[in-house]
């Protein structure tokens, strides 16, 4: 079984939620957050005014929360109709709906940014997704993305299908037609989000340290 599987996908989420409530949710918005206070730094985020935002991947939506509250026009998807129908209950001021974005498009909107934290790394074919992903940019559009580099903690979830070194990612952006392509390592603290929202920040350096929160942001341009 697989992510769309609504058997399997209820064992799956049971791993972040319990109950699927507002307070579940907005720890991890607070977590959200302190991933977008980083990304701030590296890519013109902050206002979201008259531009629009899609967020592949969203699991319950935290990340399109905050860019909603941005001012981002944001919808918001994923491979599971079971966690979509959650979301939607959740956050009745954003589209959710299910999209596999390894498969042909289904949808015609063109965005300005297209955002999937912690997801390529879960598909079977990423150049395909990505080619896909170009294509529901605008001229210019942005796709940012995180995914993890190889560690004992990374590639031992069953999960993760395609992890992969920096450069193999950057190579495909090139093979998916991104015009310029970078990355930006980042190391979270873990558990301390739960608190405060400005408890959630990250420094820009790689570690394998366990129970430390390190990714790989990526930055694709059209």
């Amino acid at each position: 079984m697989s992510h769309g599987e609504q058997s399997f996908d209820k064992k799956y989420y049971r791993r972040f939620f319990d109950d699927y409530s507002k307070n579940e949710f907005d720890i991890y918005v607070n977590w959200s957050q302190g991933w977008l206070r980083f990304l701030d730094k590296y890519v013109d985020i902050k206002k979201g005014k008259n531009r629009t935002l899609h967020e592949l991947g969203a699991s319950l939506g935290y990340f399109s929360r905050v860019f909603k509250d941005r001012g981002f026009d944001v919808s918001a998807s994923d491979i599971s109709s079971y966690i979509v129908k959650k979301a939607g209950i959740i956050q009745k001021d954003i589209n959710f709906f299910k999209l596999n974005i390894e498969n042909k498009l289904t949808i015609k909107r063109k965005f300005d940014f297209v955002v999937a934290f912690e997801v390529l790394e879960h598909l079977i074919d990423p150049l395909n997704a990505l080619k896909n992903i170009n294509k529901l940019l605008n001229k210019e559009g942005i796709l940012i993305f995180s995914t993890p580099f190889p560690t004992k903690r990374s590639l031992g979830d069953p999960t993760h299908i395609n992890v992969h070194q920096e450069k193999w990612w950057l190579s495909l952006g090139k093979k998916a037609g991104y015009s310029k392509t970078k990355l930006i390592h980042a190391t979270f603290l873990p558990f301390v989000y739960r608190f405060s929202k400005y408890l959630s920040f990250g420094l820009p350096i790689k570690t394998n340290i366990p129970y430390i929160n390190s990714t790989v942001f990526f930055i694709f341009k059209k």
